[in-house]
């Protein structure tokens, strides 16, 4: 998260690698066995250094096997190169040490900042402050949060009073969890806390963490504005942005919200419809994909019939946003009932039973697969965006046509792949794999009507 506030950018002070530390060194760091190699870093601001330190475990295998504040910060350091923190990487070999004191300097010198603010009467004294936001945890700090890797993460630092306060607004900014509370003092006599929650909701406590604190520096001796305080989110009676759940209004749109369907009705972006939507997005690219690999097999046939498809999944999608009824589905000459019959029938239309996909297949089939279940997620995702108003569990959706268009269009892939293995398609490809599933008893079928583009086949 960037602040329009003077950044106070940390420096690297001294970076060293060791190939193999000495035994009575590992033993004394309590190294992991075969962890000999070490990186050690030290730097001008703790927490800058310690953000950048997790950043270096997603780009490498090394561990932070060491990392600590010095005590009275970096204005009173012990020498020239001491800075205000050490870390220390330990790993395999070296090349794995190179690659995580790589990734951390280059995190410590373009992403993570203290930003700074002048205090009201006090020119030339500013208070910095760490209003930080790790979208993916690593390795180091994923277990001081006891959180999972790849969790998103609100690193919020101040000094003491403005730590509390500042951590006070984060909290009622947005739906967050304290992960750790750092009480003032610490080694460098500030505070703050590890915030945990998803990414909009950490950005947004973040956010209202570093009103708070400017807030604060703006008027210090006012006990009385805290009550009264700019909230998180700068809210304007008169704005053109609403949110719908709280009828709030801002005069710029907050980034954690978006539009359901206008500036009136701002929601999260993990309300049930904003989730299907990036379902039916994720449709378009898995079909515009399969697409790109028949294309690529010189498949033209298959490449216009899944064009129908990428163009009804574009269809519905603009439905959805717009309340309009869905289209009626008719892909490849054929309507939704006579595909839905088509695939219980590909062992009498196409020689082709049940089918496992396989490797020896090729990129197609696999595409056409992942398309097929996009498309059945994304059948999920609308049936729990649009819940049956009556009628208990059995109920259809409210945006049934929806849910039901997506039920053929996962019908249609599996058909389209079927129809690729029986070599219904032009094009050079290598030799397909084996064709392999449940086939129904002789007696039990009963062969369907021959769809209309296999009539002349």
């Amino acid at each position: 998260m960037k602040l329009d506030l003077p950044p106070v950018k940390p420096r690297a002070l001294s970076v060293r690698r060791i190939p193999d530390a000495a035994p009575a060194l590992a033993e004394a760091l309590g190294l992991p066995p075969q962890r000999r190699a070490l990186g050690i870093i030290t730097a001008t601001s703790d927490d800058a250094l310690f953000a950048s330190l997790d950043q270096g475990t997603k780009a490498s295998a090394a561990e932070v096997v060491y990392a600590k504040s010095f005590y009275a910060g970096a204005s009173h350091a012990s020498g020239p190169l001491s800075g205000e923190c050490i870390g220390i990487y330990a790993a395999r070999e070296p090349a794995e040490i190179d690659a995580a004191l790589d990734a951390c300097l280059a995190y410590l010198e373009h992403e993570a900042w203290f930003y700074a603010i002048d205090v009201a009467g006090a020119p030339g004294q500013p208070v910095v402050f760490f209003p930080h936001v790790v979208a993916s945890v690593g390795r180091y700090l994923a277990p001081l949060a006891d959180v999972p890797v790849g969790s998103a993460l609100a690193y919020l630092i101040a000094p003491p009073l403005e730590s509390i306060v500042g951590l006070d607004a984060a909290c009622k900014a947005a739906r967050t969890k304290v992960a750790k509370w750092f009480g003032p003092p610490s080694e460098t006599n500030f505070g703050g806390a590890y915030l945990v929650g998803e990414q909009a909701a950490c950005e947004a406590a973040a956010r209202a963490f570093a009103e708070a604190v400017v807030d604060v520096c703006r008027a210090p001796h006012d006990h009385r504005v805290g009550a009264a305080a700019v909230p998180a989110l700068a809210l304007d009676p008169n704005g053109k942005y609403r949110a719908l759940e709280t009828g709030e209004r801002f005069a710029a749109k907050p980034d954690h919200l978006t539009h359901l369907t206008s500036d009136e009705t701002l929601v999260r972006k993990t309300h049930p419809r904003i989730v299907a939507r990036g379902k039916l997005d994720l449709l378009q690219s898995a079909v515009l994909d399969a697409q790109t690999a028949a294309d690529a097999e010189d498949a033209r046939t298959l490449v216009g019939e899944l064009g129908e498809i990428l163009e009804l999944a574009r269809a519905l999608l603009g439905a959805e946003v717009t309340g309009e009824p869905a289209p009626a589905v008719r892909l490849f000459g054929m309507g939704d009932d006579e595909l839905r019959d088509a695939t219980h029938h590909t062992q009498e239309l196409y020689g082709v039973p049940f089918m496992y996909p396989d490797v020896r297949q090729g990129p197609v089939i696999a595409k056409l697969g992942l398309a097929r279940a996009v498309a059945r997620e994304a059948e999920v995702a609308i049936t729990a965006a649009f819940p049956a108003e009556a009628g208990g569990a059995t109920a259809p959706p409210t945006r049934a046509d929806l849910a039901h268009a997506l039920n053929r269009v996962s019908s249609a892939l599996y058909l389209l792949a079927c129809k690729y293995v029986a070599g219904r398609y032009e094009g050079t490809r290598r030799t397909l794999g084996p064709v392999r599933g449940w086939r129904p008893p002789a007696a039990t079928r009963t062969p369907p009507r021959t769809p209309p583009d296999e009539e002349t086949s």
